[in-house]
């Protein structure tokens, strides 16, 4: 049996690889030998990709893992340009795709008698993390982490989008509300309402 890209959840691993192409069955939520050939043939893309563009840390890896096959040839190329023109510090991509359990948790942080700092104003199905287009860079100095909570850190966070923009993404640290410094997304031209219909529904994100 191959691994599976969300053990936890098969209907959402179901819609990730319908809308990767890999995966034509019904989205119900069984895994069967047909998922698990979408699954395996996720796997193999992502290989290749890895191949064709560059291979980064663990961490990176393992959440570009989660995300559809065009963002991850986005998120690749983005720690290629940060390795050329972000030179001084090391750039990670620590978040991928969340199934809507995971976001809702994440969404819990900070609420409902829970003391940690907000990081989302997000519930399940509500952010592009959802939908496997989306993710969360780190910046290291050495081997600290650098959060941007702080002014000095946000700079280098806002140094590092003008080095690296690109017409394909969005960055999070332009929104109006609730800015995002260490979030890109793919730019789609589709709203977040479309995004997840098409998503739910297991059809392409074009």
């Amino acid at each position: 049996m191959s691994l599976k890209l969300f053990k936890d959840d098969v209907l959402f691993d179901q819609r990730l690889l319908s809308v990767s192409g890999f995966y034509k069955g019904p989205l119900n939520g069984k895994w069967t030998p047909a998922v698990e050939g979408a699954d395996t043939t996720f796997f193999a893309e992502f290989d290749k990709i890895a191949a064709e563009i560059g291979i980064f840390d663990r961490r990176s890896e393992d959440a570009i893992l989660t995300l559809l096959p065009q963002t991850q040839k986005a998120a690749r190329n983005f720690l290629n340009r940060t390795k050329t023109d972000f030179g001084d510090y090391t750039v990670k991509i620590i978040s991928g795709s969340r199934t809507y359990a995971e976001q809702d948790q994440l969404y819990k942080k900070g609420r409902y008698g829970s003391t940690e700092k907000i990081v989302t104003k997000a519930r399940g199905g509500q952010s592009n993390h959802n939908f496997g287009i989306a993710w969360d860079v780190g910046i290291f100095d050495g081997g600290k982490y650098l959060t941007g909570d702080n002014p000095g850190e946000a700079k280098i966070y806002k140094a590092l989008a003008a080095a690296v923009q690109s017409d394909e993404l969005e960055w999070g640290g332009n929104w109006e509300h609730f800015k995002d410094k260490p979030h890109y997304q793919l730019k789609l031209g589709l709203s977040l309402a479309e995004v997840r219909a098409r998503f739910e529904a297991g059809k392409p994100l074009e």
